[in-house]
């Protein structure tokens, strides 16, 4: 099962690496998902809309942005989002501690419901939006170079290939 998983996502990979685009676009609908990933939470339809409208304002593959928006996750949220609201709450001058960030989390979602969530509180919600906007731009920022090296380079090695070949086949 291991295997089968590692070949999906591989698969998922080259499919990614070999986009039809400029490396600047790709990279752009990258940054454009992993922004729109953090600053609007998981289960919110307005994510995937959003993140598709900007990739479509911004010429630029609006399904890689889809996808990226998936860097926040009902996996990946247990680790991000009290982060962004300790991160936030420092920012703003809160003195939420992210012991207290951390259990309030697990019991909102162990028993989720809205009332819960409304519960929290101002300063809660507020932390985390600053947190989720500052590591937005972190993360939107280090997508974007990092996809662009990584398409750059696969771009470069593919058209290598291609020179080599036909100097081969002319020769």
């Amino acid at each position: 099962m291991f295997r089968k998983q590692l070949r999906r996502i591989k698969v998922y990979f080259l499919k990614f690496i070999r986009t039809s685009g400029s490396p600047h676009k790709i990279a752009l609908a990258v940054a454009i998902g992993f922004f729109i990933g953090c600053i609007i939470p998981i289960g919110i339809w307005g994510q995937t809309v959003v993140a598709i409208i900007l990739a479509i304002k911004f010429k630029t593959n609006p399904g890689i942005a889809y996808a990226a928006t998936w860097i926040s996750n009902p996996y990946s949220v247990l680790v991000l989002y009290p982060v962004f609201c300790f991160v936030g709450s420092r920012v703003i001058g809160s003195d939420l501690s992210f012991h207290y960030i951390e259990k309030r989390f697990v019991q909102l979602m162990h028993n989720f419901s809205w009332d819960s969530l409304l519960n929290l509180g101002s300063y809660f919600a507020c932390s985390f939006f600053v947190g989720a906007f500052i590591f937005g731009i972190i993360i939107g920022v280090l997508g974007y170079f990092i996809t662009y090296a990584l398409i750059s380079e696969y771009k470069k090695r593919k058209m290598a290939r291609i020179i080599t070949k036909r100097q081969k086949k002319n020769s």
